[in-house]
């Protein structure tokens, strides 16, 4: 009885979101989004302090308006299955971190929740495909096993009518040179992966004697990496006549909390949750427009979180766009990921990725290698730049100067492997070997 009345209680916020969706006009600052919010938060907070082992627990700590504590990563891991707002039985799906910033998180989800986290990508997926133009023949290479990215982006395609195909390269019964083969023979129009699977690929179709001119792939949907405009405009010189565009923001503990348009933003999903930027050192409120991002779901499903610190850096644009709704978000990358200069500041990846490729083309991976000590760091910029007539002087001088520390440029034939796991490690871990010592 218990479970058919929550079912009930679904049906009837499905058709709610579906009325505040045909009557946002996707201003972030409209007063009707504002009274959408203080609804739900008020709905998920009761859910949670009712629900929730963990959340009850908290709930007094908390106060009226749930403000002045976080839920952090660590959190989510100590509590388990304790977090749910409900029994695990309830679940549509269950998922797990990846465990690379620490043990694996549980993330089973509701159909609600997973119903409301995929209606904002169908929306831009559908203006994007237009934009493209159709028929589209959509290719998923991503990770399988506890991971969302197959179901999400596959559960899209379906609702739209397109056809997919799964790809998975890690996968021994796949790889790459199948998938090539595959992406060639269906004429494959959109790719769903990481950034830099984009270089992978184009690495593969040159030493398979091939061009992208035989491939129909009209666009890259790339997520679980960063990926700057200088990246992407790198990745689109392997591919010209395809677009390379986030496809969403978003993880395991939040589901979709930014959806990729057509013209290569990333746009907040203003309606599945509340916002808020804070200094990532101290958790006070940010004093711009740039911080670590803080998720409250408004989504009364089987996982909501309250103030759910992201661990990641964001930019947010406040001016609404009037073509696509919700405020731009720019991901900056991980907290953890930003780059101590030489006279002591902390840059973000972003910036970092931004500069190291400025005005470079046909790059296949990069690396930067900072050595000396805290007092006389020195740096180098590694590309991976197979075509001498694109290994032109002058690249890197900002990236020296955002470092603060003198900065040498090798071209090279090869990199570390390390380089190509960003989507399943770090940026950092990834891109960056910093061996200073503390003299």
């Amino acid at each position: 009885m218990a479970t058919s009345t929550k079912h009930r209680g679904h049906e009837v916020l499905k058709r709610a979101w579906e009325s505040m969706e045909n009557r946002w006009d996707g201003d972030p600052r409209s007063p009707a989004l504002e009274s959408w919010r203080a609804e739900r938060l008020e709905q998920v907070r009761a859910l949670t302090a009712r629900e929730s082992v963990f959340y009850s627990r908290r709930a007094e700590q908390m106060g009226p308006q749930w403000s002045g504590e976080f839920t952090t990563k660590a959190d989510l891991v100590e509590a388990g299955m304790d977090i749910l707002a409900g029994s695990v039985a309830e679940a549509e799906v269950y998922y797990e971190t990846t465990g690379t910033t620490g043990p694996p998180t549980p993330c089973p989800r509701g159909e609600l929740e997973v119903w409301a986290s995929n209606r904002t990508l169908v929306r831009a997926w559908t203006s994007m495909l237009a934009e493209d133009g159709r028929p589209a023949v959509v290719a998923i290479m991503g990770p399988s096993e506890l991971y969302a990215f197959g179901d999400v982006f596959g559960s899209v395609a379906r609702t739209l009518g397109v056809p997919q195909v799964k790809l998975w390269p890690d996968s021994p019964r796949v790889g790459l040179s199948k998938a090539l083969r595959i992406l060639r023979q269906l004429q494959v129009t959109h790719v769903v992966c990481a950034p830099s699977m984009v270089l992978e690929l184009a690495e593969v179709v040159s030493a398979a004697g091939l061009s992208s001119q035989d491939f129909a792939i009209k666009r890259f949907l790339v997520l679980g990496e960063l990926s700057t405009p200088d990246f992407r405009s790198n990745a689109e010189s392997f591919w010209p006549g395809a677009r390379v565009s986030p496809a969403m923001y978003g993880s395991q503990e939040a589901l979709c909390v930014a959806s990729g348009w057509p013209d290569g933003s990333l746009r907040l999903n203003e309606l599945n949750y509340h916002f808020e930027l804070v200094n990532p050192h101290d958790g006070s409120p940010a004093a711009g427009q740039v911080g670590e991002l803080v998720v409250t779901s408004l989504v009364p499903g089987l996982r909501p979180m309250i103030r759910f610190r992201t661990g990641d850096l964001v930019a947010l644009e406040t001016d609404p766009c009037h073509e696509h709704p919700g405020r731009r978000l720019t991901v900056l990358g991980r907290v953890a990921d930003q780059v101590l200069t030489g006279d002591g500041r902390r840059v973000s990846a972003y910036d970092v990725e931004r500069l190291a490729l400025k005005d470079v083309q046909g790059c296949l991976g990069y690396q930067v290698l900072i050595t000396g000590s805290s007092q006389l760091p020195a740096a180098r910029l590694r590309l991976l730049v197979p075509d001498p007539a694109n290994r032109t002087p002058g690249v890197g001088e900002a990236l020296g100067e955002l470092l603060a520390m003198p900065l040498t440029v090798e071209f090279t034939d090869s990199l570390s492997p390390r380089t190509k796991t960003g989507a399943t490690a770090s940026w950092k871990t990834a891109r960056l070997v910093d061996s200073r010592s503390s003299r």
